[in-house]
């Protein structure tokens, strides 16, 4: 991952969640992505090889990721962006959160179907959900441990559409090992 700070993305971010810009947010985001890139690049490796093994799917390239000091969300997976959080731990499992959504989308061709056929009338957004929240606990578990998991879990319950998808996905987790596809085509 290449991270990227753009003070232009910055200050249109900032300004659509209705808060002012300043230069002082300019250096204090350009030192927090410093920052946050240096403890993402000691686990970087060992991450997205977790990933990419829970999942058995691969990444087509490297990714580009912007900090931003504001926005509505955490954090969206295109273009990636990661909003500036006061603690860099929570901000590598929101960042692990948004890679398996741009995994799913890299590897769309063989998932689309299956995803789209889980939980017939519900909306896509909670159907997509269902994978990437089962690797980004198994992935989270696995790295940080199952304290870090129920942090997670706690801030996530807070949200529209993850309060809804968590209870079902942790229904289904204990039938998940590795392997998407193989387990989106048994849930059919």
């Amino acid at each position: 991952i290449e991270f990227v700070y753009s003070p232009i993305y910055d200050s249109l971010l900032t300004e659509m969640s209705k808060k002012e810009f300043s230069e002082s947010q300019m250096k204090e985001i350009a030192f927090y992505k410093e920052e946050f890139e240096a403890v993402w690049k000691k686990d970087e490796k060992k991450i997205i090889s977790e990933i990419e093994k829970l999942s058995r799917l691969k990444f087509k390239g490297n990714k580009t990721c912007f900090i931003v000091g504001h926005m509505k969300y955490a954090a969206i997976s295109r273009p990636l962006t990661v909003k500036m959080h006061q603690h860099l731990e929570r901000c590598n499992t929101i960042l692990i959160h948004e890679l398996v959504h741009i995994l799913l989308e890299d590897n769309k061709d063989k998932l689309q179907n299956l995803i789209k056929n889980l939980y017939p009338g519900t909306e896509m957004e909670f159907k997509i959900h269902i994978p990437v929240l089962l690797i980004t606990r198994k992935v989270v578990e696995k790295l940080y441990g199952y304290d870090t998991f129920e942090s997670v879990l706690k801030d996530e319950m807070k949200r529209d559409v993850l309060n809804a998808v968590w209870p079902v996905v942790n229904e289904l987790y204990p039938k998940f090992s590795s392997g998407i596809e193989k387990f989106l085509k048994k849930a059919k």
